[in-house]
């Protein structure tokens, strides 16, 4: 069970439902069966929750019998134990560990035991203690120790169950421990329900105004959606326009064609335009659908070795007709020995060719366009550097400083008059940041301001440089640097045949598993060297099944990979938490795959 948000977390009692951090509650009881139907899940929703637990038990519920409790209400309990996020000590160990009991020694155990939880990553500390042991004569002080407790929790990410007798408690001290708890579980008849005290009426007011701030929040979304909406009908409509724009002329030439016996001179005009009516159109759509499969990460790179010298080529060749329809003049400066990059040479030109694009559009006629070329390992060979530059300079209409962070925004165009005279669907650098991005690198944008031009520059990894992020490629099977024995989970058999035959042919030892009981079975057995695992098994989870693998011997060597078809951030920090080093997203990338497996 996921925390139900940062402010809050599930106490596991149904009579309590969600705590708030820094709750400070009691539970009076007569039996073992009391407490242990009350303990038990209580402890079991703090496991779940990637809470460190603390049990301090005493009669009539010893260590050893809580110890037993929870392997009996919880399949895997002993993972858990073993890997200590969950402790169960006799009283004697903690609140009488010195002399005698001391308030402010064993106040200071909680919040040193807090602080160790998160720094081990645990969400918090969720602990009980049974005052079975206190002597009458120490009740009063006891009493303000409760109170000093109630105080400094409120503090800290801790959540804490007392448990009392009422075999040892009058009346008078039953009210006593209400007053000093936040608010306190009793059975009448034969359920458990809630004394409240002022306590909990605050802290019920606290979620009250959360959930007023959340939905807030949610009114404030739901103003943005319809802004969004809003944006979409106009860009809907500035769609339909940019398409008819190229349509009206191919439909005006095809229409020449039939209806005329044209000479040479009128066919080749009319076949020159169709040409370059239809490469509009066709870069329009492109584009389009290069920046959906960009925000969905769906764009794959065939990486290779690339003069720069080729990809600015390509890119020239692209945005030559438009140059030359508006008699623009583009000067090229490049290094005499043409560096050299790792990527996908069409897709860099394309993200190069739209910035070409945007500096002849946003130009006037007879114009001059610079592109430059810089590699400071070739000026200056003594230098490390790690990136080299493209710079795309324009003398053009400029960029307002109101306007400039948001040119590589979806569907932003500085251009909004009606007559539309250049074009475009504002894609093109939403476009080339992304596929710049996807190769390492990064876009910057410079203006002085509206009529002085811009500048776009392209910054790139060199071979041996910065880590380049979002690789790639095609899958080519080759011999592993290393060879691994490798476990595949997942209940789909198809995917896990077909990545079992892959792994394979990466020269590795794979097995299988389609469930999450049979996975820690078959690692338990086999003792892989990597575990490639579903979240979405059919009895437990990828989680849960990651947390129990790193709780065998040997699991923490392991190397545990997600591949699933959650892929939220909030789904990539649960993978973390659960001791995942690899979260990857499905369909995966086999030589993404490839790489993490030799390393």
């Amino acid at each position: 069970m996921a925390r139900v948000c940062d402010h809050t977390t599930e106490s596991g009692i149904p009579v309590v439902g969600q705590l708030g951090w820094g709750a400070h509650f009691c539970q009076f009881y007569r039996t073992r069966e009391d407490l242990a139907d009350i303990l038990a899940p209580y402890f079991i929703a703090g496991l779940r929750q990637h809470e460190q637990c603390l049990w301090i038990a005493s009669p009539p519920l010893s260590a050893e019998d809580a110890c037993d409790l929870m392997r009996e209400a919880l399949p895997g309990f002993e993972a858990y134990l073993q890997q200590g996020q969950i402790e169960i000590l006799d009283y004697q160990d903690w609140y009488l560990r010195t002399a005698g009991f001391s308030t402010s020694d064993v106040l200071r155990m909680w919040v040193e035991r807090q602080e160790r939880a998160l720094e081990q990553g645990y969400h918090g500390l969720r602990l009980t203690g049974n005052t079975f042991w206190l002597d009458r004569s120490g009740w009063d002080s006891f009493m303000e120790y409760e109170a000093e407790v109630n105080r400094t929790f409120r503090s800290f990410r801790i959540v804490g169950l007392c448990t009392y007798s009422l075999d040892r408690c009058g009346g008078e001290d039953v009210l006593d421990v209400v007053r000093n708890h936040q608010f306190a579980l009793a059975r009448r008849q034969g359920e458990w329900d809630l004394l409240e005290n002022a306590s909990l009426k605050i802290a019920k007011d606290e979620l009250r105004r959360l959930n007023e701030e959340l939905e807030q929040r949610v009114e404030e979304r739901t103003r943005e959606l319809e802004r969004a909406l809003r944006g979409r009908d106009e860009f809907l409509a500035m769609l339909a326009h940019e398409l008819r724009n190229p349509l009206a002329p191919i439909r005006n030439a095809a229409h020449v064609l039939r209806q005329v016996q044209p000479s040479e001179t009128t066919l080749q005009w009319a076949r020159e335009l169709v040409d370059r009516q239809v490469q509009t159109l066709s870069r329009l759509v492109d584009d389009l659908l290069d920046v959906a499969r960009i925000t969905g990460g769906k764009v794959r790179l065939e990486r290779e070795r690339v003069e720069v010298a080729q990809v600015v080529a390509r890119a020239i060749e692209t945005v030559r007709p438009t140059l030359d329809r508006k008699g623009q003049t583009l000067e090229v400066s490049q290094p005499g020995g043409s560096p050299v990059i790792q990527g996908d040479a069409t897709r860099l030109a394309q993200a190069l060719g739209n910035l070409l694009h945007n500096a002849s559009k946003y130009s006037p006629e007879g114009a001059r366009i610079h592109l430059e070329v810089t590699d400071p390992t070739l000026t200056d060979p003594s230098r490390d550097a790690t990136e080299l530059a493209i710079r795309v300079r324009d003398e053009g209409v400029g960029i307002s400083p109101e306007m400039l962070p948001h040119v590589f925004d979806l569907f932003t165009q500085a251009d909004r008059s009606l007559d539309r005279s250049e074009g475009g669907l504002g894609v093109g650098l939403t476009l080339a940041r992304g596929l710049i991005e996807l190769h390492g690198g990064r876009i910057e944008v410079r203006s002085e301001g509206p009529g002085r031009g811009s500048e776009f520059t392209i910054f790139l990894p060199l071979p041996g440089g910065a880590a380049q992020e979002g690789e790639a490629g095609s899958v080519e099977a080759g011999p592993a640097t290393g060879r691994r024995s490798v476990l595949v989970v997942d209940d789909n058999v198809d995917a896990a045949e077909s990545l079992t035959v892959l792994l394979g042919l990466f020269g590795h030892s794979v097995g299988a598993a389609h469930s999450g009981r049979t996975a820690l079975e078959k690692a338990a057995r086999e003792q892989p060297d990597a575990v490639v695992l579903d979240i979405g098994l059919p009895d437990l989870d990828g989680y849960e099944v990651a947390r129990q693998l790193r709780a065998q011997p040997g699991g923490e060597r392991l190397l545990l990979i997600a591949l699933t078809g959650y892929g939220r951030e909030e789904d990539q920090c649960r993978s973390r938490e659960a001791g995942f080093d690899f979260h990857m997203i499905k369909p995966a990338d086999p030589e993404q795959l490839r790489r993490l497996l030799q390393d």
